[in-house]
């Protein structure tokens, strides 16, 4: 075969080839771009601004969950970003905080942030309280959207949201989100599972002592809304003099964040 050939030979070749070297480089290019594509996680601290949530006086200082919920959220927000946690995963972690001061923001803007985001998780994270101040621990919610009870809830939650924004609740628009959400609760109880058990574990290892309350369901505005993996935290209870301590301490503060991020990460895993 003369030079001539080979190098016509050659030619048909790439044209023929070109469309497969295109494909193949295209889906090499999609690879590393997904590879590259962080994770989304929306971390909620519950309450703020003039909505204080769980508040205790505590000798001469208030406690209140807005204060504890937020410094909670900070701190999980600048571990899951940090590179020493996320390398595992192969991909970064961005997290976005529905507030990152003291300030009001409302359950409807909280989940239209993890909605919109398009999140891999909405971590909303609240302290408990128990009028007869016995009760303690952790527990953890996914959302129930399924019992009678649940949706009654959700109406009456509706109609006061609706007196404050002085506009009537649209129910056809009340059964397409709570279909939206449906197709999240599996996952969501997943997250909650894993999340919960994390965080418990990781305590734990630190010799603390930590009361577990479970994974449980219930019918939250700000879970229903967020339409993504949204699990709802009550980190120990305000009402209970050894719980509130130990949340008054940065550094407990630190270690549950830790745990959370544990748990985000574990969750993330497996997606």
């Amino acid at each position: 075969m003369g030079s001539m050939q080979v190098f016509l030979l050659f030619g048909y070749l790439t044209v023929f080839l070109s469309p497969f070297f295109h494909s193949f480089e295209n889906k090499a290019l999609a690879a590393a771009t997904e590879a590259q594509k962080p994770y989304i996680v929306v971390i909620d601290a519950g309450h703020g601004g003039g909505d204080f949530g769980a508040s205790v006086k505590a000798g001469k200082k208030r406690v209140t969950e807005k204060e504890i919920t937020l410094g909670i959220a900070i701190r999980t927000s600048r571990i899951l970003e940090d590179p020493e946690y996320w390398k595992p995963l192969g991909r970064p972690v961005k997290t976005i905080l529905t507030r990152n001061r003291d300030k009001d923001v409302s359950l409807q803007k909280r989940s239209e942030i993890a909605k919109n985001s398009g999140a891999d998780l909405f971590l909303s994270i609240h302290a408990n309280s128990d009028p007869s101040r016995r009760a303690q621990g952790l527990e953890t919610y996914f959302l129930n959207n399924t019992d009678s009870s649940s949706t009654a809830k959700l109406e009456q939650i509706e109609k006061r949201s609706a007196a404050k924004s002085k506009e009537k609740p649209d129910d056809a628009s009340l059964i397409i989100r709570s279909v939206a959400a449906d197709a999240v609760v599996e996952v969501s109880r997943e997250a909650a599972e894993t999340l919960h058990n994390s965080l418990i574990s990781h305590l734990r290892s630190s010799e603390l002592k930590v009361n577990d309350r479970g994974v449980r369901q219930g019918m939250f505005y700000v879970l229903l809304d967020a339409q993504v993996p949204a699990v709802l935290l009550e980190a120990f209870f305000l009402s209970h003099p050894s719980d509130r301590e130990f949340v008054q301490q940065p550094e407990n503060r630190q270690k549950i964040a830790e745990g959370i991020a544990r748990g985000v990460l574990r969750f993330l895993a497996v997606r």
